[in-house]
């Protein structure tokens, strides 16, 4: 990773290690994007619920630097853009409905009722 732009974005080198791991998982495969939010979660479930979405968002940011328009691996950013906006859309509905959203643990609590993720 060149960390010019996550180091930007994120701060201590745990939020690093998060974007890393994005990053890898968004260029792993076609598909490889389809299990990462839940694979965050299950990893880091203390971490602030946001720091999840803010990580996918400084992944894809650094892959769309990484490589030119037209490279294949510009659809892995593409899905992480995709991903850390429907993880916002879910802790936007946990604050909506009452629900605790301040760990990434409790957004596998809400997948109990809206198991988008789960399913993905």
């Amino acid at each position: 990773m060149t960390g010019s732009m996550a180091g930007e974005i994120v701060g201590a080198s745990g939020d690093l290690d998060k974007v890393q791991f994005a990053i890898e998982r968004l260029l792993d495969t076609p598909e490889g994007w389809r299990p990462l939010v839940r694979e965050m979660v299950a990893r880091w479930p203390e971490a602030p619920a946001g720091e999840v979405m803010l990580a996918i968002v400084a992944a894809a940011t650094e892959i769309e630097r990484m490589f030119g328009p037209g490279s294949p691996s510009r659809e892995g950013a593409a899905q992480g853009w995709r991903l850390a906006a429907l993880v916002g859309a879910d802790l936007y509905a946990m604050e909506e409905v009452g629900l605790p959203h301040a760990t990434a643990g409790d957004l596998r609590r809400y997948w109990k009722i809206d198991p988008w993720f789960l399913d993905l």
